[in-house]
């Protein structure tokens, strides 16, 4: 399929097709038509794209997704690589999580410092 049709059929912007294009994660064929040569899109991308979208959903860069995606599609990534990328990446959301945690503390902390110094009382 043309770009366009893909775009349409996945609901991604060309701009970011052409993107996904550029960092390897979506499979492209050169056709010839007369003397102009499109990008013909296999319908397997159709697939791509919706993993592309469930990673970036999980919070997985598309750095990270275009590191393994092509061995996930050919069946080269064992059971024990999954779950080895998925426990790697909850390590990192937790970290995220207690960052967010002690940052949300501080601004409490400093609020009501703020508040109590200026004779202001939020509820």
């Amino acid at each position: 399929m043309l770009i366009n049709e893909l775009a349409v059929t996945t609901g991604l912007s060309r701009d970011s097709i052409r993107h996904y294009q550029e960092l390897g994660l979506l499979e492209v064929e050169k056709q010839q038509a007369g003397t102009r040569v499109y990008n013909h899109f296999p319908d397997i991308n159709v697939e791509r794209i919706q993993i592309i979208k469930m990673g970036k959903s999980m919070g997985f860069t598309l750095k990270e997704i275009a590191k393994h995606i092509d061995a996930y599609f050919s069946g080269d990534l064992t059971l024990e690589e999954q779950i080895k990328i998925f426990e790697d990446k909850l390590v990192g959301i937790n970290g995220k999580i207690e960052e967010l945690e002690e940052s949300r503390a501080y601004i409490y902390r400093k609020l009501d410092m703020l508040t109590d110094y200026n004779g202001v009382r939020s509820t």
